[in-house]
């Protein structure tokens, strides 16, 4: 990855790994990079419009959600999302309260 990152989150999508968010060390960060094995590197792609870690992420009909985390201190309720072609945009749902330290699973 271009940007050091831990307290991330990763999802599959479109048959590429999203690594999605976290902290740099520093600070959380908005920063999205995408890893694509038929080309075997990761390239920047548009980022969030939250700066957060520690958050839930997943995939469902098509685009990515991040939802919560924590951004400094504070716990998010938040909820984003990722249409490609159109990058990420805060959703009109809302998480049911504010959550951070947590695992999502669509099936």
């Amino acid at each position: 990855m271009n940007t050091k990152r831990g307290c991330h989150s990763l999802v599959a999508f479109k048959e590429k790994l999203y690594a999605i968010g976290g902290y740099d060390g520093d600070k959380m960060v908005s920063t999205v990079e995408v890893y694509d094995p038929r080309v075997g590197s990761w390239m920047m792609d548009k980022p969030m419009t939250v700066s957060r870690g520690y958050f839930g992420s997943f995939v469902l009909g098509g685009k990515i959600y991040a939802i919560g985390g924590l951004r400094d201190k504070e716990v998010l309720d938040v909820v984003e999302c990722y249409e490609e072609g159109s990058g990420w945009q805060i959703s009109g749902l809302k998480a049911v309260g504010k959550r951070s330290f947590f695992s999502t699973l669509v099936m």
